[in-house]
């Protein structure tokens, strides 16, 4: 037995999952081999795609994610998705391979380390033939319990030797399982239950660690005895769409009615959330309000600014049971009412809109029809960029079928999410709701998605541009020369790798092609010609900031 045969068998009897692949000389051995025992695999078009994909599959599974590549450009080619890993939490095992070590030229060759280790994650050179599926091991296991992803490094040389091991002696029964809960400190949770009972007007932010069904309950129970409002952060959206009092997202893509209320709040109260300054709009969305910070990792200053007041070390489900009991004792201040409740209801709505002056249409019209043509057992995936504001306006949406990962700002992600999502819930039609721009980056996914049977429909929110970039020249009065590109026909791209593909430049063509997704199944595109003559409420903050002026 060869050792990529002895660590096919391995990562073979580990059951990871599905595979995202694309393969080369450094790991197709290793590949094929694992692909012959049984083990699942997806194989994309390009290296950043593979990654993505079981970075968005691993986000929503709460399991590992499982990915290869080859060696040199094969690694060099996700440097993107790495840090998008990285900073969301995502445990990832991404097996690279090596240049071969006793070659003295080999084209492909370079120092892998570096480029992973700049973006945060481990890079694992497996060198040692006697412990190479113990340090394996080792390595997976470090990748599940601090969340993060682990690169593996192994030469193509020392892949094709004889492995000398007792294979079955060098499997483990490694066992990933969830970690102990954190419990809480009863003097800590003493006062935060007299906060709460002191103030009035208080908000409740869940974020993507308090997002479990147990979670879930224990914060509204806490939500309706502290008289709280509630909202999440925009991983976690949806997670109160069934709740009464709920603001929705918070932090720049709240609704300009949400924001309102957030203004007005004397006390936050984050459960499971990071408080990243996104979820804050930078400062402005709760300029007054105190914060009361409860995670396994809560940190007073988060991303240069300060996020907390007073900090709770603890898991989410424990200490808001805990603060349940203590505040249940206490007299309370509520900020639930009529007529708060008719606020908040109003603040979860999609503003209508006038149809704008060049005649395509507005993307919150757009939003609207999708929101109402699309069931809550369908999966969305929102992006990044400037389209990503106006999917985020979508608020009837549970939270387990919606899913964003926007933790590097980058586009030419979601062609790459929705096949880790439809790849991982077989049974969920999924819709991507994504701009032109984006999806140009990794088009040639949609061949992926036709091979591989998957059900996914694709709606381009097509402005014809890069739309933050033309916002922002436009209102400087620069050239949009390096921003506007015309209208592709993603139909007509579509049709050619054999997806349906239809163009709508009206509602009711919009709502058509949801109905036949639904209906038929497969792969789907529908190009939607918005204006980009819009420009989102975070882009005409960003303009006012900087004082610009012109067309919003």
């Amino acid at each position: 037995m060869k050792i990529y045969e002895a660590l096919a068998h391995a990562f073979n009897h580990l059951n990871l999952g599905t595979c995202f692949a694309l393969l080369g000389d450094a790991n197709m051995h290793w590949a094929g081999k694992l692909s012959d025992l049984g083990t699942r695999f997806v194989y994309t078009r390009h290296e950043h795609a593979a990654v993505a994909a079981a970075t968005a599959y691993a986000r929503n599974s709460k399991k590992i994610g499982f990915a290869t590549v080859t060696c040199g450009p094969g690694l060099t080619q996700i440097m993107t998705i790495i840090p998008i890993a990285v900073r969301a939490k995502v445990p990832l095992v991404i097996f690279v391979g090596e240049a071969p070590i006793y070659k003295e030229w080999y084209n492909q060759k370079i120092d892998q380390a570096p480029f992973v280790e700049a973006c945060g994650a481990e890079y694992v050179p497996l060198h040692n033939p006697q412990k190479i599926l113990k340090d394996a091991f080792k390595a997976i296991s470090r990748a599940a319990k601090e969340c993060r992803p682990v690169v593996l490094g192994v030469p193509l040389d020392l892949q094709k030797r004889e492995f000398e091991g007792d294979l079955e002696e060098s499997i483990p029964n490694l066992h990933i399982g969830p970690k102990e809960a954190l419990r809480p400190n009863e003097v800590e949770i003493d006062e935060a239950a007299n906060w709460i009972s002191s103030t009035e007007k208080s908000v409740i932010i869940a974020g993507l660690g308090a997002t479990s069904k147990e979670a879930k309950a224990a914060i509204v129970e806490l939500a309706e005895i502290s008289g709280s409002l509630l909202a999440t952060t925009l991983p976690a959206k949806g997670l109160f769409h069934d709740q009464a009092f709920c603001i929705g997202v918070a932090g720049g893509y709240s609704s300009d009615l949400a924001k309102e209320v957030f203004a007005r709040s004397e006390l936050v109260i984050g459960i499971g959330a990071r408080m990243a300054s996104h979820s804050f709009d930078g400062g402005k969305l709760t300029p007054n309000a105190r914060v009361l910070q409860i995670d396994i990792a809560p940190n007073k200053y988060v991303q240069g600014r300060k996020a907390s007041d007073f900090l709770i070390k603890a898991d989410a489900e424990l200490a808001t049971e805990a603060l349940i009991s203590k505040v249940r004792s206490l007299p309370q201040k509520s900020w639930r009412s009529a007529a708060m409740k008719a606020s908040t209801e109003n603040a979860l709505k999609v503003v209508l809109c006038k149809t704008p002056i060049d005649g395509f249409l507005h993307p919150l019209t757009v939003i609207e029809a999708l929101q109402n043509s699309i069931p809550k057992r369908c999966h969305i995936i929102n992006t990044s960029g400037h389209c990503a504001y106006y999917t985020a306006q979508m608020n009837h949406h549970p939270q387990t079928h919606y899913t964003v990962i926007r933790d590097f700002g980058a586009i030419g992600n979601g062609t790459s999410f929705a096949i880790g999502i439809a790849e991982l819930h077989p049974d969920r039609p999924v819709i991507l709701i994504d701009g032109d721009g984006s999806i140009m980056m990794h088009i040639q996914e949609l061949e992926t998605m036709v091979r591989h049977n998957l059900n996914i429909l694709t709606v381009v929110l097509n402005d014809g541009a890069y739309g933050s970039e033309v916002h922002k020249l436009r209102a400087l009065g620069a050239s949009l020369d390096g921003a506007i590109f015309g209208r592709p026909d993603f139909a007509a791209i579509g049709r050619g790798f054999g997806l349906t593909g239809t163009t709508a430049n009206n509602i009711d063509k919009i709502k058509s092609a949801v109905t036949n997704f639904l209906t038929n199944g497969g792969s789907a595109i529908c190009d939607v010609h918005i204006s980009d003559m819009i420009a989102s409420p975070q882009i005409q903050s960003v303009k006012s900031s900087i004082g610009m002026s012109g067309a919003s």
